[in-house]
Formats: structure tokens, C-alpha cells, sequence
């Protein structure tokens, strides 16, 4: 009688098991740069250097740096899929030589609910207050927002963590899923100005998140 007892206690103990496993596997951050793959990146550089260097928070970092010029950009095409995904990176600048000194991260996307692709490119802007927004010029379906920018100081490490979905359901009003298809990486503006700069990415997870809280922000569209 204590055998056939213990036998739904060890069932529903495995069970659990497994639901557990499948719930971890499924919250997992999935490592989509870092100083292990970025050779696998596209890479566009002249007069500019990509390159592994050691820090001693992060260890083995990705350093990009340009003498005045536009360029030092890695790019990756990419098929994603988490419904709601986060991304998330740590990124730091040398000491601003030049004013509106600038680091960028293009995402670019598709939506579950209308499949029109959309990019979201998130910058450091030294010269820029954080949370500021702006249609690209010329683009059709393109935002600038800026995530890190004045009051960061240079030779630190700044975090940003972006719910995708939630992002462009602020931008656009549409509401759901999203692919997740390019990341592209640079120091730089959309305007060519030469630029000499230099800045460390620690890498970049993705993790899947539960259903955003939905909200609307105001962008200008100069």
C-alpha cells in the first residue's frame, strides 16, 4: 500500500520537472553578439578598426572605433521569433572628442499583426536628452529613439533593455508579436558626418518576455 501511495507523489514530482525545464527554456536569454561569434558578423570598416579587447567588468569586449569617417558597423541578418523579445546590451564610449559623440543599434522588424517591417534604431547621443524620438528623414517606417544620452558619462558602462513589441506598439499603435530579421551596429550619424570615435559593446542577448504594457509616445517627425 505505501508503494502504490508514493507512485502520483513521484509522477506529479516529475511533472513538475519537466514544466519547470520547459519554462527556463523558454525565459533563456539566447546570446545573439558577442566576443565569440562578431567574426560572423558583416563587418564595414575603413579608416576604422573592430576589434576584441579585454575589460575588466565584462572580460572580452567588441571595440570599435573611427578617425573621421563614418563606418565601423557589424551587421547580421537574422530570423527571430520570441513573440514578445527583449533586447539587451551594455555598450560605453571613450571620452567624447567632438560634441553629439554617437553610438547607434539598428533593429530591424516585422510585425505579427500587419507583416509591414519596421526598423528602430536606438542610439547614444551625447548630445540628445533620453526618451527623444524622431522619424528618419527619408525613411519610410524608421524611428531614432534615443536610450542613452546626456548626463552619461564616457568610460562607463550603460545598460539598455528594449521590449521590442512595446517599443513599436508606442511608435505605431500596432499591438502584438514580432520577427526580429537584422541588428546593425555603428558608430556614427545617418547624415555621413565625420566623425572620430571610439566604443565597446559587451554583446547582446535576446529573451523572450510575457505580453507588454502597451503605451504611446509623442515623436517629432524632423
Amino acid at each position: 500500500m505505501l508503494f502504490r501511495a508514493l507512485i502520483p507523489s513521484v509522477s506529479t514530482f516529475f511533472l513538475v520537472l519537466a514544466l519547470s525545464a520547459a519554462v527556463s527554456a523558454s525565459v533563456r536569454a539566447e546570446t545573439l553578439l558577442s566576443s565569440e561569434n562578431f567574426s560572423e558578423w558583416s563587418s564595414s570598416c575603413w579608416r576604422c578598426d573592430i576589434e576584441l579587447e579585454f575589460d575588466v567588468i565584462h572580460g572580452d569586449v567588441i571595440r570599435m572605433s573611427s578617425d573621421r569617417v563614418f563606418g565601423a558597423t557589424l551587421e547580421n541578418r537574422l530570423e527571430r521569433h520570441a513573440v514578445y523579445p527583449e533586447l539587451s546590451w551594455y555598450w560605453s564610449l571613450d571620452p567624447f572628442l567632438e560634441p553629439d559623440t554617437y553610438f547607434s543599434l539598428e533593429v530591424y522588424l516585422r510585425s505579427d499583426d500587419n507583416r509591414r517591417r519596421y526598423m528602430i534604431r536606438y542610439v547614444w547621443n551625447s548630445d540628445a536628452a533620453v526618451g527623444s524620438v524622431r522619424e528618419l528623414p527619408g525613411k519610410e517606417k524608421a524611428w531614432e529613439w534615443v536610450v542613452t544620452g546626456k548626463g552619461a558619462e564616457p568610460l562607463r558602462w550603460h545598460q539598455v533593455k528594449r521590449n521590442l513589441a512595446e517599443d513599436l506598439a508606442a511608435l505605431t499603435g500596432v499591438r502584438g508579436g514580432v520577427d526580429l530579421s537584422r541588428i546593425r551596429v555603428g558608430l556614427g550619424t545617418d547624415d555621413n558626418r565625420k566623425l572620430t570615435a571610439s566604443g565597446y559593446l559587451s554583446g547582446i542577448t535576446m529573451k523572450a518576455q510575457p505580453e507588454p504594457q502597451w503605451q504611446v509616445v509623442t515623436h517629432s517627425s524632423e
